[in-house]
């Protein structure tokens, strides 16, 4: 972890010592990997809840031209589900009962690279991509507390606007772990 806060604050340093125009964002994506799970594969029999919060980026650029900006972005998201679970035995006709609840969050930490191809002073469209490293935190009360996982996970950036010269709309239609549809605020300075 020490090394992955070293890596970004170096990272952080070269954008800024880079570029000429610097752009901060925060977005939301109900359509984020734990939502798009919750769609496919629904409530389970005796689930009672099951909450997802939504992908929240926080993004973070530097331009380096005015077609080419390099960033670094932090996405968080969470889901919780709770209800009665049947455990059933096969040598006999009767089965058990309990109650669980579940709760699993993911951190991502990524460096992005985006390339504008629409630039109006008023409206700007890019494409791009991320790689990053996630950190996903699991625990149930039944049968695992505390666990995690953690690996390299990517997003590509198919089709992004920033409506506004200074400060705006903006969003974003990708596949990946950003979600595939966001909308947010920027600010540019």
């Amino acid at each position: 972890m020490k090394r992955l806060i070293l890596v970004a604050l170096i990272f952080l340093v070269a954008l800024n010592s880079y570029g000429q125009k610097y752009e901060l964002s925060v977005s939301y994506s109900p359509l984020s990997p734990y939502g798009v799970e919750k769609m496919i594969d629904g409530k389970a029999p005796g689930q009672s809840k099951y909450f997802v919060l939504g992908a929240i980026n926080g993004d973070y650029y530097a331009y380096l031209n005015d077609w080419l900006k390099l960033g670094v972005n932090v996405m968080y998201d969470r889901a919780y589900a709770e209800g009665v679970a049947y455990v059933g035995y096969w040598f006999s006709y009767g089965h058990d009962e309990f109650e669980y609840s579940a709760t699993k969050s993911v951190l991502v930490f990524s460096p992005q690279i985006d390339f504008e191809y629409l630039r109006h002073p008023k409206f700007r469209m890019s494409s791009g991509l991320a790689v990053g490293y996630a950190i996903e935190q699991l625990s149930n009360n039944s049968y695992v507390n505390g666990d995690y996982a953690d690996g390299v996970t990517f997003h590509l950036n198919l089709v992004s606007f920033r409506w506004g010269k200074k400060s705006g709309l903006t969003g974003n239609f990708g596949v990946g772990y950003k979600g595939l549809l966001s909308l947010g605020y920027f600010v540019r300075f």
